[in-house]
């Protein structure tokens, strides 16, 4: 027993001097060559310090300031100072265990890894003042602390590998698009599940909060809240890149859930868009599915003002739910166009249903381009279809088409009607009931204009049309049958003292009149294409022209004009000025019919105070070389003669007063007869 005791007191007297030899080494200047030999056995790692600190009293507790860490002669990480708490468990586990492990001022390009270090736990690992610049990770004077630090496995980051908690603040943040300023982040990490219990920062000068989960198991992330505020954006250039990395896949996330966004007091003002004062909350999105692919989404949208290309909406309102090939709204309004509008049903890629729209007091002054803007929205719906419409008290006006007009007092009444089918425009069910209180039509007015109209079964009826005038009076009756293939139609319309300027303001006949008109006329044929409408189109009408004048225009004005290749109203209304006393004319009732195509009519005199004019022939919708008419003008002494045969145009002028004649063959000029 007395040898035992003599080698255990032997031995412990070697473990004493041995740490006092260490302790004593560790307050002398080999302190430094000392850690080097144990981190040379620990990592493949050397640690460079201008100073240890050290202290009895402390025993488990040492400082490295200045510290430089490297591997194969390239330096990996600068800090002003390393402060390690080794653990008493190291002692006993023969493993390298730290209660803390504290760097300060960090600054590096390339973090190291540890993965081909011994085994090294950290329970708890503080990185003050970080600066780190990688090309997935970027932050500056950040401030980041992780329970249970380990050294990571093979293909791990250092910063993901531990269990517990999570902590950092930054000045500036940058993780591959997303960069934030004055970051906060809580967070508890298992495995691989991150619980984001809060984040808030700065993003381009708004307010950012959030929570989130992450799974890097499935590489899916979940954003259970996210609240933007005071957001505002005016680069177009910005906003055309983060919609084209929204379109590619993110790196390191395959899904990304957003049980909730909410925008709020945010404003865009971009070319094309924009709105201010957006309050906006976004619902079960999921990406990267596109609108036509979320499962159940719902969105609600309100702003002070909103801007699209030229239209402008005040107080705009929208409840949108985005399923699987449907949008569905279920309200949306604005103050738009000096009026209002409400308007709830679905579309789908192909469909435009309408349950409900409502439109009040809106003033619509239509552009040049409207009619391309239109083609355009409208092409992309093979089926229109709306279940109510109600417009009242509204007003179009155009100034710059072709036939300027405006309407007033629009009012409009749909029920059940479906508008668009398999591609073609049509009232093919449902039934329209429309009233005008005013109408101007290149200066034809209007007053209480009414058409009603039903369809059933692609059957449709115009079971009214009344335009009133001044003095008279036009009604029309018509149907189709837009479920043939032809689309046979009718049309009877009665005129009674019917301005006799619609020849030419509506009509565009190169001949401007003033007076009356009454008429009969019955026409059909077929509609399914300009094509078979002008081939097939049959009917006559029966004219009776009363109390005829020439409009703001001489017969010696009439005959210039009627020598140019090209007749067209805009020519004798722009350049005319002013006729005192108009020319009074006198004709006898006109009969014109159409037979296929063929346009017939009956020799016409019209008589004045020295002046006539005198037409006959017939007109070919289709065939140009069937084309026989004839023109006489004579005023004065001259004498215009101006005819159409096989596609040719010719005009001859007569002046009796000298006796010279001018023979002028011209190109055919269509527009003079429109089709």
């Amino acid at each position: 027993m007395r040898l035992l005791s003599k080698v255990v007191l032997i031995f412990i007297l070697i473990v004493v001097v041995s740490l006092t030899t260490l302790i004593g080494l560790l307050h002398t200047r080999y302190n430094q060559p000392l850690l080097n030999f144990a981190l040379t056995h620990l990592s493949p790692y050397q640690v460079f310090a201008k100073k240890i600190d050290y202290d009895i009293r402390t025993p488990y507790q040492i400082t490295l300031e200045r510290a430089e860490i490297t591997q194969h002669q390239q330096v990996l990480l600068n800090a002003d100072s390393i402060t390690l708490w080794l653990s008493k468990s190291s002692l006993t586990d023969h493993k390298p265990v730290f209660d803390g492990v504290q760097i300060n001022n960090i600054t590096a390009v390339n973090m190291p890894l540890f993965s081909q270090s011994s085994p090294v736990t950290v329970k708890r690992l503080i990185l003050n003042n970080t600066n780190i610049n990688t090309p997935e990770f970027k932050i500056k004077h950040g401030v980041i602390e992780m329970d249970n630090w380990q050294t990571p496995q093979p293909n791990t980051p250092w910063w993901q590998s531990f269990n517990g908690s999570f902590k950092m603040s930054a000045t500036s943040i940058q993780w591959h698009q997303l960069q934030l300023q004055q970051l906060l982040l809580n967070a508890d990490k298992h495995d691989q599940q991150w619980q984001f219990n809060g984040i808030s920062g700065l993003w381009h000068q708004a307010t950012v909060t959030a929570q989130a989960q992450l799974d890097n198991h499935s590489h899916n992330l979940t954003v259970d809240q996210l609240t933007i505020s005071r957001f505002h954006l005016q680069d177009q250039q910005l906003f055309d890149t983060w919609r084209q990395q929204l379109s590619h896949p993110i790196t390191g996330l395959k899904t990304i859930t957003f049980n909730r966004i909410d925008i709020v007091n945010s404003s865009i003002e971009l070319p094309q868009w924009g709105a201010d004062d957006i309050n906006l909350s976004l619902k079960n999105w999921q990406w990267p599915l596109t609108y036509w692919q979320q499962k159940d989404s719902r969105l609600s949208f309100s702003a002070g003002h909103a801007q699209w290309q030229q239209l402008n909406f005040e107080q705009p309102l929208a409840e949108l739910q985005f399923m699987p090939q449907q949008i569905i709204s279920h309200g949306m309004s604005a103050h738009i166009m000096q009026g209002f509008v409400r308007v709830d049903g679905w579309i789908d890629p192909q469909q435009l249903f309408i349950n409900d729209l409502k439109a009040s007091g809106i003033k619509w002054f239509v552009g040049k381009n409207w009619h391309q803007k239109w083609q355009q929205w409208q092409q992309q719906y093979t089926d229109v279809i709306a279940k109510k419409i109600n417009i009242n008290n509204s007003q179009i006006t155009s100034s710059t088409s072709h036939i300027p007009f405006q309407l007033a007092g629009i009012d409009i009444d749909a029920q059940d009607t479906v508008l668009k089918q398999n591609n073609q425009w049509g009232l093919w069910q449902g039934s329209i009931e429309a009233n005008l209180g005013f109408g101007s039509i290149n200066q034809i007015v209007m007053n209480q204009a009414i058409a009603t109209m039903h369809s059933n079964a692609g059957q449709w009826q115009l079971d009214k049309l009344v335009l009133p005038f001044k003095h008279g009076m036009l009604k029309a009756r018509a149907r189709m049958s837009l479920e043939t293939p032809h689309r046979l139609w009718q049309l009877t319309m009665m005129g009674d003292t019917i301005p006799a300027q619609i020849l030419y303001r509506w009509l565009a006949l190169p001949l401007p009149l003033t007076g009356a008109i009454d008429t009969q006329i019955k026409l059909n044929g077929h509609a399914s294409s300009w094509r078979d409408f002008n081939t097939h189109l049959t009917g006559s009408a029966n004219i009776a022209l009363r109390q005829l004048a020439l409009d703001n225009i001489t017969p010696q004005q009439l005959l210039t004009q009627w020598q140019q290749s090209n007749i067209t109203v805009e020519s004798q209304s722009a350049t005319t000025p002013t006729v005192a006393s108009p020319l009074q004319l006198t004709t006898p009732p006109l009969t014109i019919t159409a037979q296929d195509g063929t346009i017939q009519l009956s020799p016409l005199t019209i008589t004045g105070d020295n002046f006539g004019l005198n037409m006959a022939g017939q007109w070919n919708l289709v065939n140009s070389q069937q084309q026989q008419f004839q023109l006489t003008l004579t005023t004065g002494c001259q004498q215009l003669i101006r005819s159409w045969h096989q596609g040719v145009s010719s005009s001859t002028v007569d002046s009796l007063c000298t006796g010279n004649t001018k023979y002028v063959p011209v190109k055919v000029d269509e527009t003079v007869f429109p089709h």
